[in-house]
């Protein structure tokens, strides 16, 4: 006898709640915790940020970062030649190139 029959005769309510628990603890695992992981990355990619990086803004806008200013909460972007902006960092995300592999890229082409 399995401890699987021995619990559903034990607890008659039981055998009802238990495919709810593997439900949930199915959807913590695939859903809750992979988002909080890819959450950690993308704020210790925020932190290693430095001038010359290759990003893309929130709004699909990719740009190389000039300077960070000293706040590190404010980061200025060439989003073309001799266009600047200034952007709050928590808008900022890994490029592809950069989510695929963590070599360097080169900022030179802004274009895909």
């Amino acid at each position: 006898m399995n401890l699987l029959s021995i619990l559903l005769q034990a607890q008659p309510g039981m055998g009802s709640m238990l495919p709810m628990i593997i439900i949930f603890g199915a959807f913590f695992i695939y859903m809750i915790w992979s988002q909080k992981k890819q959450e950690k990355k993308i704020r210790q990619y925020r932190a290693n940020l430095k001038a010359g990086d290759t990003v893309i803004l929130q709004t699909g806008i990719y740009g190389k970062i000039k300077s960070i200013e000293a706040d590190g909460v404010t980061i200025r972007i060439e989003i073309a030649p001799n266009v600047v902006v200034n952007v709050n960092v928590n808008y900022v995300y890994p490029t592809n190139e950069v989510q695929s592999s963590s070599a360097p890229t080169d900022a030179s082409n802004y274009s895909k």
